[in-house]
């Protein structure tokens, strides 16, 4: 039985979306799954915002940009969070001040007359891609992973909802030149839908070894919702510009990994900080 083109697109979809999601929850409770998905994910996102420059002059820029990638996972991963033994004991300011120097290394030695520009695209990589993901991994996962994992079920439910909204009721346009899709009646419903998950997961008791009180899970319900909005326009608003759909390939069905993990990369740090202020 042959399967029609629309019919196997759905299910090659529906399986990369599966082991996507298998593997995110592996990570939040097992470090050696959390390590390298975080460089994965990391470099492949370098990688795709560099294609998404569409800059012929940043090629000698994106090896350095991949070593300050390196440097600053390594930072965050020698913050004596993990216990991972046999790794050599490197200050993490010092590696800091590595991955900085690698960014502007190209600059130092070369005759470009967009230096500034170039610069900025590199730390823009690092901030928006290298320093959430290392907070999520590093920093997050192995001080509250229940947290994680609700904070996972929330921004991907959260997604799911204002795409569902969106279709059956939505009408005006949220920021048509961006994202034509997306709608402010599936925002508002989503909202209401994450909030009410919000709630349901407080009573559950793996999420209440967090210790949140329960207006702390509304609001950060609603911060992982405006943040990952942002999140999520941000993407587009490049892809837009570099004039393609999705920003890679990687991942069967759905894209590249920026077009997976954008929501995330923009909710993450905020909802971290507000969990800990909260919970502490």
């Amino acid at each position: 039985m042959t399967l029609n083109p629309k019919t196997r697109n759905l299910f090659v979809r529906t399986a990369s979306g599966i082991v996507y999601v298998a593997l995110m929850v592996a990570a939040v409770f097992t470090p050696w799954v959390a390590v390298p998905l975080a460089f994965f994910f990391a470099l492949v996102g370098i990688f795709e915002f560099y294609k998404l420059c569409n800059d012929p002059s940043l090629r000698p820029h994106f090896g350095f940009w991949i070593v300050a990638a390196v440097w600053l996972l390594e930072c965050f991963l020698n913050m004596e969070v993990l216990d991972l033994e046999g790794g050599p004991s490197i200050p993490w300011a010092v590696m800091a001040c590595v991955a900085g120097l690698a960014i502007f290394l190209p600059e130092l030695i070369g005759k470009s007359e967009q230096a500034m520009s170039h610069v900025g695209l590199g730390f823009l990589a690092q901030m928006w891609i290298v320093v959430p993901l290392s907070v999520l991994f590093f920093l997050w996962i192995p001080q509250h992973p229940a947290m994680v994992l609700a904070f996972l079920i929330l921004i991907w439910m959260s997604d799911t909802a204002a795409y569902v909204f969106g279709s059956l009721f939505g009408k005006h346009k949220l920021a048509p030149n961006i994202s034509p899709g997306k709608t402010w009646e599936g925002f508002l419903c989503s909202c209401v839908f994450t909030v009410g998950l919000a709630i349901g997961l407080s009573y559950i008791p793996l999420f209440q070894q967090a210790g949140m009180p329960l207006w702390g899970w509304l609001v950060f319900s609603l911060i992982i919702q405006v943040f990952g909005l942002f999140g999520d326009l941000t993407e587009s608003l490049f892809k837009r510009k570099a004039g393609v759909k999705d920003s890679g390939n990687i991942i069967p069905g759905h894209g590249g990994v920026l077009d997976r993990v954008d929501s995330i990369l923009f909710a993450t740090i905020p909802a971290y900080l507000f969990q800990l202020a909260v919970s502490n």
